[in-house]
């Protein structure tokens, strides 16, 4: 009986702390979509849907990088 509780005692909070993570993993999952968002946003304002301009494209590039940088770095994530 005692081995039982004392198993029940040592897993209980593991289980909790796996909960926990996971939903912690999800929620910086859904931030990173929603930064990727908004930086295809500011990209596409940028340049437009398709540009045959290789410089424009980089340049488009290079506003959807900063705009995503900037959004994870609000949200208080890391790169």
């Amino acid at each position: 009986m005692f081995r039982t509780l004392f198993a029940i005692a040592l897993l209980v909070p593991c289980f909790v702390t796996s909960q926990a993570a996971q939903a912690a993993k999800t929620d910086v999952r859904a931030i990173r979509a929603d930064c990727f968002r908004q930086a295809n946003e500011a990209a596409r304002a940028q340049v437009g849907m398709a540009s045959a301009n290789p410089a424009a494209s980089a340049e488009g590039n290079a506003v959807g990088a900063d705009a995503y940088y900037a959004c994870i770095r609000r949200a208080g994530l890391r790169r």
